[in-house]
């Protein structure tokens, strides 16, 4: 709202948004057709692309929605998220074990966002709107860690010979690749397992502090595997 009055306009975008987001999650992304979205969103063909040209237009709009979503949810720098991300003051390693936790152990805060992004991989070679849109989202989360493991790895005396851009890359297709298969088998793998794993390498190639989690996980393991060997030896 400027000078008091109601931005009609950006209200019934967001109302044909909002009904594009509810077809996806109901009918998924081959149910989602102009006709649908109006039914939805109470409007007729003219009123929608009044507002959106084409079905394409409102896919766009859908996934810089579902962006937004997800930085209130996982939180920006100088706060903590809703969902308690650890922001200012917490390591690389920390944040990158919150991500694999949260992707791997919880149910998908956003479905429609995941079939968006498959969508716009699956199109980007013919549109390129759809291929910058991906190309944006992945360079800034692929800049900020960058950023911050830069600062980190100063206080490293044997730094990786790689630089934090490739590390921040190579994290990305790691997250983006196990998030893939999860959709494809979700029992593909034993995700604890595969978060202690990730965390163990990345500790190891980075030189990096520990999570605290990640190290009350190796001890508790070591203890385990010290009772085990005690009782194989007939130890009490």
């Amino acid at each position: 709202m400027k000078n008091g009055r109601v931005n009609i306009s950006k209200i019934r975008r967001d109302e044909i948004v909002d009904a594009a987001i509810a077809v996806i999650n109901d009918k998924g992304m081959q149910g989602l057709s102009l006709s649908a979205i109006e039914s939805r969103a109470g409007m007729s063909r003219g009123q929608l692309t009044y507002y959106f040209h084409t079905k394409e237009a409102i896919l766009l709009a859908v996934f810089d929605r579902m962006l937004e979503m997800m930085h209130r949810g996982v939180g920006v720098r100088g706060q903590e998220g809703e969902s308690g991300c650890p922001c200012d003051g917490a390591s690389t390693a920390e944040r990158v074990e919150f991500l694999l936790r949260k992707l791997l152990l919880e149910p998908p805060s956003h479905p429609a966002f995941a079939t968006l992004q498959y969508t716009f991989l699956a199109q980007m070679g013919h549109r390129p709107d759809f291929r910058e849109r991906l190309a944006r989202l992945y360079a800034e989360w692929r800049d900020r860690m960058s950023f911050d493991l830069s600062i980190e790895l100063l206080g490293v005396r044997e730094a990786p010979n790689a630089s934090p851009g490739t590390v921040a890359s190579l994290v990305q297709a790691i997250l983006h690749g196990l998030v893939m298969q999860c959709a494809a088998d979700p029992d593909a793998f034993d995700r604890k397992e595969m978060i202690d794993l990730c965390m163990d390498l990345m500790n190891r190639f980075l030189r990096l502090r520990p999570t605290a989690r990640s190290t009350a996980k190796k001890n508790g393991r070591r203890q385990g595997q010290s009772a085990k060997s005690a009782r194989a030896r007939g130890v009490p």
